[in-house]
């Protein structure tokens, strides 16, 4: 995994993302921890990085050669080479230091249209769902776009798990930086042209700031 930014100082805040077709799943979590990820299955690569540059978002992907424009475009992206979920995503969240990743219904958005979900009560849900869940659950929530409706049930659990592992992760990511480099550096990018490494090791290891 390699990260690219613009050049800017450190700063608190709540990235944005654009994920490429290639990771839909991460996509989709990233959405329901409640962060804003637009997720494009069918983009040309130059409107990926027009959108992530106009937008100010955080383009992820596993595609190669999309990175190497990331890089030459100076848009702020990040290149995921594992196919391990957990390690993407505590990846991404020490990329943004961001030292903790909790589940809360209060921020967390529809993994399907990325919109912040809508409290609702049972009466405004008891036409479209099943009599027993909406008789054992209180406590509802619908996006409004697609209409989708959400409950705290057992997979609430599952997700809180979940940050728990992402959260591991990142503790030893930030415990030890050499485990997060030794990652970043796993397999060197190249540059088909000339066969050379298109980073240097301080350029692959730089971070979002």
């Amino acid at each position: 995994m390699r990260n690219a930014e613009q050049k800017h100082k450190a700063r608190k805040y709540s990235p944005s993302f654009l994920v490429d077709a290639m990771l839909g799943n991460i996509a989709r979590k990233l959405r329901i921890f409640g962060y804003d990820t637009l997720y494009l299955k069918d983009t040309s690569d130059t409107s990926l990085l027009g959108i992530a540059m106009r937008e100010k978002r955080v383009l992820l992907t596993r595609d190669k050669e999309l990175f190497r424009r990331i890089i030459k475009d100076g848009v702020e992206g990040m290149l995921l080479e594992q196919y391990d979920e957990i390690g993407n995503i505590a990846y991404i969240m020490s990329k943004c230091k961001i030292p903790r990743l909790c589940f809360d219904t209060g921020v967390a958005r529809c993994s399907s249209c990325n919109i912040i979900l809508t409290i609702r009560r049972a009466i405004d849900v008891a036409g479209f769902l099943p009599v027993n869940i909406v008789k054992n659950n209180s406590n509802f929530f619908q996006c409004m776009n697609c209409g989708r409706i959400y409950w705290e049930g057992k997979h609430v659990t599952c997700l809180k798990l979940l940050a728990k592992r992402i959260n591991s992760r990142i503790e030893k990511y930030e415990a030890d930086p050499n485990v997060l480099n030794s990652i970043i550096l796993n397999k060197r990018l190249k540059s088909p042209q000339k066969h050379n490494p298109l980073l240097s090791q301080d350029e692959q290891n730089s971070s979002l700031r």
